[in-house]
Protein backbone atom coordinates (compact mmCIF):
# COMPACT_ATOMS: atom_id res chain seq x y z
CA UNK A 1 0.00 0.00 0.00
CA UNK A 2 1.58 3.41 -1.55
CA UNK A 3 1.46 6.54 1.49
CA UNK A 4 -0.84 8.17 0.16
CA UNK A 5 -3.15 5.31 0.13
CA UNK A 6 -2.21 4.81 3.54
CA UNK A 7 -2.84 7.58 5.18
CA UNK A 8 -6.32 7.75 3.72
CA UNK A 9 -6.65 4.70 5.38
CA UNK A 10 -5.61 5.97 8.97
CA UNK A 11 -7.51 8.89 8.09
CA UNK A 12 -11.25 7.15 6.81
CA UNK A 13 -11.16 5.25 10.70
CA UNK A 14 -13.75 5.79 13.15
CA UNK A 15 -16.71 8.20 13.16
CA UNK A 16 -14.76 10.68 15.51
CA UNK A 17 -11.99 12.86 15.46
CA UNK A 18 -8.92 11.31 13.27
CA UNK A 19 -5.39 12.93 14.35
CA UNK A 20 -2.22 11.78 12.75
CA UNK A 21 0.94 13.85 11.48
CA UNK A 22 2.35 14.42 8.19
CA UNK A 23 6.06 15.15 7.33
CA UNK A 24 7.00 17.47 4.50
CA UNK A 25 10.42 18.11 3.60
CA UNK A 26 12.01 21.54 3.78
CA UNK A 27 15.60 21.12 2.32
CA UNK A 28 17.27 18.79 5.49
CA UNK A 29 14.74 20.19 7.28
CA UNK A 30 10.73 18.55 8.75
CA UNK A 31 7.72 20.37 9.18
CA UNK A 32 5.15 18.49 11.10
CA UNK A 33 1.52 19.13 10.36
CA UNK A 34 -1.00 18.16 13.30
CA UNK A 35 -4.79 18.03 11.84
CA UNK A 36 -8.08 16.51 13.12
CA UNK A 37 -11.46 16.06 11.08
CA UNK A 38 -14.56 16.11 12.37
CA UNK A 39 -17.66 14.78 10.83
CA UNK A 40 -19.16 13.56 7.47
CA UNK A 41 -19.78 14.99 4.32
CA UNK A 42 -18.26 17.78 2.20
CA UNK A 43 -14.89 17.96 3.11
CA UNK A 44 -14.04 22.20 4.06
CA UNK A 45 -10.65 23.44 5.84
CA UNK A 46 -10.92 25.38 8.41
CA UNK A 47 -7.69 27.34 8.13
CA UNK A 48 -5.82 29.88 10.50
CA UNK A 49 -6.40 31.30 12.72
CA UNK A 50 -8.60 28.58 13.97
CA UNK A 51 -6.12 25.08 15.05
CA UNK A 52 -6.26 22.04 15.44
CA UNK A 53 -7.17 21.15 19.60
CA UNK A 54 -4.24 21.46 22.66
CA UNK A 55 -1.14 20.77 20.49
CA UNK A 56 -0.07 23.83 20.63
CA UNK A 57 2.42 25.10 23.99
CA UNK A 58 0.45 25.89 26.76
CA UNK A 59 -3.23 24.93 24.89
CA UNK A 60 -5.35 26.36 22.77
CA UNK A 61 -6.70 29.67 23.79
CA UNK A 62 -9.06 29.49 21.00
CA UNK A 63 -10.97 26.68 21.82
CA UNK A 64 -14.15 27.46 22.68
CA UNK A 65 -14.43 29.27 19.34
CA UNK A 66 -13.21 26.25 17.10
CA UNK A 67 -15.91 24.46 19.00
CA UNK A 68 -18.79 27.28 18.26
CA UNK A 69 -17.71 26.47 14.27
CA UNK A 70 -17.73 22.80 14.54
CA UNK A 71 -21.07 22.82 16.52
CA UNK A 72 -22.43 24.73 13.48
CA UNK A 73 -20.80 22.92 10.94
CA UNK A 74 -20.19 19.28 11.11
CA UNK A 75 -23.96 18.05 11.10
CA UNK A 76 -23.58 18.95 7.16
CA UNK A 77 -19.63 18.63 6.71
CA UNK A 78 -16.19 16.95 7.42
CA UNK A 79 -14.20 19.07 9.23
CA UNK A 80 -10.54 19.69 8.91
CA UNK A 81 -8.59 21.71 11.46
CA UNK A 82 -4.65 22.37 11.13
CA UNK A 83 -1.73 23.38 13.42
CA UNK A 84 -0.70 25.72 10.95
CA UNK A 85 1.33 27.84 10.50
CA UNK A 86 4.27 26.06 12.65
CA UNK A 87 5.31 26.94 16.25
CA UNK A 88 7.93 25.98 18.22
CA UNK A 89 11.20 24.02 16.61
CA UNK A 90 8.56 23.46 13.56
CA UNK A 91 8.78 27.50 12.93
CA UNK A 92 12.46 27.59 13.42
CA UNK A 93 13.16 24.89 10.39
CA UNK A 94 10.77 26.46 8.04
CA UNK A 95 11.78 29.94 8.12
CA UNK A 96 13.92 29.73 5.04
CA UNK A 97 11.06 28.16 2.82
CA UNK A 98 7.76 29.18 4.26
CA UNK A 99 6.75 30.93 0.95
CA UNK A 100 3.29 30.48 -0.83
CA UNK A 101 4.41 27.53 -2.80
CA UNK A 102 5.60 25.61 0.61
CA UNK A 103 2.37 26.72 2.41
CA UNK A 104 0.06 25.26 -0.27
CA UNK A 105 1.91 21.65 -0.15
CA UNK A 106 1.60 21.75 3.33
CA UNK A 107 -2.27 22.07 3.03
CA UNK A 108 -2.32 19.76 -0.08
CA UNK A 109 -0.42 16.97 1.41
CA UNK A 110 -3.26 17.23 4.41
CA UNK A 111 -6.23 17.11 1.96
CA UNK A 112 -4.49 14.21 0.67
CA UNK A 113 -4.12 12.04 3.60
CA UNK A 114 -7.72 13.42 5.04
CA UNK A 115 -8.77 11.78 0.83
CA UNK A 116 -9.98 15.07 0.19
CA UNK A 117 -9.30 15.33 -3.53
CA UNK A 118 -11.74 18.43 -3.23
CA UNK A 119 -12.46 20.40 -0.50
CA UNK A 120 -13.67 23.86 0.55
CA UNK A 121 -11.18 26.30 2.31
CA UNK A 122 -12.01 28.85 4.89
CA UNK A 123 -9.71 31.12 5.96
CA UNK A 124 -9.44 34.51 7.66
CA UNK A 125 -6.67 37.23 7.94
CA UNK A 126 -3.42 35.51 6.73
CA UNK A 127 -5.66 32.28 6.44
CA UNK A 128 -7.46 34.60 3.66
CA UNK A 129 -4.45 35.42 2.12
CA UNK A 130 -3.41 31.20 2.04
CA UNK A 131 -7.02 30.72 0.61
CA UNK A 132 -6.27 33.02 -2.72
CA UNK A 133 -3.06 31.22 -3.00
CA UNK A 134 -4.46 28.20 -2.79
CA UNK A 135 -6.80 28.69 -5.48
CA UNK A 136 -3.98 30.25 -7.72
CA UNK A 137 -2.22 27.05 -7.75
CA UNK A 138 -4.68 24.25 -7.73
CA UNK A 139 -7.85 23.05 -8.94
CA UNK A 140 -9.17 21.09 -6.18
CA UNK A 141 -11.17 23.90 -4.56
CA UNK A 142 -14.63 23.05 -4.83
CA UNK A 143 -15.11 26.81 -2.71
CA UNK A 144 -13.18 29.51 -1.25
CA UNK A 145 -14.02 31.69 1.45
CA UNK A 146 -11.70 34.61 2.22
CA UNK A 147 -12.36 36.40 5.08
CA UNK A 148 -10.99 39.09 6.85
CA UNK A 149 -8.66 39.86 3.66
CA UNK A 150 -9.74 41.76 0.38
CA UNK A 151 -9.16 39.45 -2.67
CA UNK A 152 -7.95 42.48 -4.90
CA UNK A 153 -6.03 45.88 -4.23
CA UNK A 154 -4.24 44.44 -0.95
CA UNK A 155 -1.05 45.92 -0.42
CA UNK A 156 1.80 43.13 0.00
CA UNK A 157 4.47 45.73 0.83
CA UNK A 158 2.90 47.05 3.33
CA UNK A 159 2.13 43.55 5.23
CA UNK A 160 5.79 42.44 4.38
CA UNK A 161 6.75 45.66 6.46
CA UNK A 162 4.52 45.02 9.07
CA UNK A 163 5.93 41.31 9.61
CA UNK A 164 9.03 42.69 9.56
CA UNK A 165 9.11 44.91 12.35
CA UNK A 166 7.12 42.61 14.36
CA UNK A 167 9.86 40.10 13.73
CA UNK A 168 12.22 42.41 14.55
CA UNK A 169 10.70 43.12 17.89
CA UNK A 170 9.61 39.76 19.04
CA UNK A 171 12.96 38.03 17.59
CA UNK A 172 10.38 35.06 17.32
CA UNK A 173 10.42 32.08 14.25
CA UNK A 174 6.39 32.55 13.96
CA UNK A 175 7.02 36.08 12.90
CA UNK A 176 9.49 35.33 10.92
CA UNK A 177 7.34 32.88 9.06
CA UNK A 178 5.41 36.12 7.88
CA UNK A 179 8.35 37.78 6.82
CA UNK A 180 9.23 34.89 4.22
CA UNK A 181 5.76 34.84 3.11
CA UNK A 182 4.49 37.97 2.73
CA UNK A 183 8.34 38.97 1.09
CA UNK A 184 7.38 36.44 -1.98
CA UNK A 185 4.10 38.55 -2.39
CA UNK A 186 5.74 41.94 -2.83
CA UNK A 187 4.97 41.18 -6.74
CA UNK A 188 2.23 39.16 -6.39
CA UNK A 189 -0.55 41.02 -9.17
CA UNK A 190 -3.52 39.63 -7.39
CA UNK A 191 -6.22 41.16 -9.59
CA UNK A 192 -4.68 39.10 -12.52
CA UNK A 193 -4.57 35.90 -10.39
CA UNK A 194 -7.99 36.96 -9.25
CA UNK A 195 -9.68 37.05 -12.51
CA UNK A 196 -8.60 33.54 -13.29
CA UNK A 197 -9.99 31.87 -10.22
CA UNK A 198 -13.49 29.66 -11.35
CA UNK A 199 -14.36 28.05 -8.09
CA UNK A 200 -17.38 29.52 -6.02
CA UNK A 201 -16.15 32.29 -4.08
CA UNK A 202 -16.80 34.48 -1.24
CA UNK A 203 -15.41 37.00 1.17
CA UNK A 204 -16.56 39.02 3.97
CA UNK A 205 -15.35 41.24 6.51
CA UNK A 206 -16.09 43.86 9.10
CA UNK A 207 -17.44 46.84 7.10
CA UNK A 208 -14.66 49.17 9.04
CA UNK A 209 -12.04 46.86 9.41
CA UNK A 210 -8.43 48.89 9.56
CA UNK A 211 -5.47 48.28 10.89
CA UNK A 212 -2.43 50.29 11.76
CA UNK A 213 0.76 48.91 12.79
CA UNK A 214 4.42 49.96 12.05
CA UNK A 215 3.15 53.36 10.53
CA UNK A 216 1.60 51.00 8.11
CA UNK A 217 -2.51 51.05 7.40
CA UNK A 218 -3.67 48.22 6.18
CA UNK A 219 -7.91 48.64 4.72
CA UNK A 220 -9.81 45.55 4.65
CA UNK A 221 -13.21 45.93 5.23
CA UNK A 222 -12.78 49.69 3.20
CA UNK A 223 -11.29 48.31 0.72
CA UNK A 224 -13.79 45.59 0.19
CA UNK A 225 -16.61 47.82 -0.11
CA UNK A 226 -14.83 50.18 -2.71
CA UNK A 227 -13.98 46.82 -5.07
CA UNK A 228 -17.56 45.54 -3.98
CA UNK A 229 -18.66 46.09 -7.56
CA UNK A 230 -15.51 44.42 -9.16
CA UNK A 231 -15.58 41.79 -6.97
CA UNK A 232 -19.33 40.94 -8.14
CA UNK A 233 -18.50 41.11 -11.60
CA UNK A 234 -15.81 38.58 -11.21
CA UNK A 235 -18.19 36.22 -9.55
CA UNK A 236 -17.67 36.55 -5.77
CA UNK A 237 -19.85 36.90 -2.77
CA UNK A 238 -18.94 40.09 -0.55
CA UNK A 239 -20.60 40.28 2.41
CA UNK A 240 -19.82 43.40 4.81
CA UNK A 241 -19.98 43.28 8.47
CA UNK A 242 -21.55 46.17 10.66
CA UNK A 243 -20.37 46.68 14.21
CA UNK A 244 -17.26 44.51 14.48
CA UNK A 245 -13.95 44.49 13.96
CA UNK A 246 -11.16 42.66 12.65
CA UNK A 247 -12.20 40.28 15.29
CA UNK A 248 -15.23 39.12 13.35
CA UNK A 249 -13.90 35.45 13.60
CA UNK A 250 -13.99 34.75 16.95
CA UNK A 251 -17.84 35.25 16.56
CA UNK A 252 -18.99 31.94 15.36
CA UNK A 253 -22.58 33.00 15.95
CA UNK A 254 -21.95 35.49 12.90
CA UNK A 255 -19.90 34.07 10.75
CA UNK A 256 -21.07 30.71 10.50
CA UNK A 257 -24.88 31.53 8.86
CA UNK A 258 -22.67 33.61 6.38
CA UNK A 259 -20.56 31.24 5.33
CA UNK A 260 -23.31 28.25 4.93
CA UNK A 261 -25.56 30.74 3.29
CA UNK A 262 -22.72 30.59 0.69
CA UNK A 263 -21.57 26.85 1.10
CA UNK A 264 -25.14 25.04 1.22
CA UNK A 265 -26.30 26.05 -1.98
CA UNK A 266 -23.11 25.17 -3.58
CA UNK A 267 -21.94 21.76 -1.99
CA UNK A 268 -25.07 20.51 -0.21
CA UNK A 269 -27.17 19.95 -3.98
CA UNK A 270 -29.27 16.89 -3.98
Amino acid sequence: MERRDLLRFVASLGAGTVVSTLLSKRGAAQTSVRYEVYGRGPALFLGSPLSASNSRPGGDPLAAIRQGYLDRLTDRYQVIVMDYPPTGPDAVGAVASFDPDHVCADILAVADATGADRFAWYGYSWGGVVGLQLAARTDRLSALICGGWPPIGASYPDMAAVAQWLAERTRRAEAQLMVTFYRALEQWRDAEAVSRFTCPRMTFAASGDTITTAGRTVRIGPLIAERKADLERMGWMVQLVDDVRHDLFTRPEMVVPLVRAFLDPVLLRA
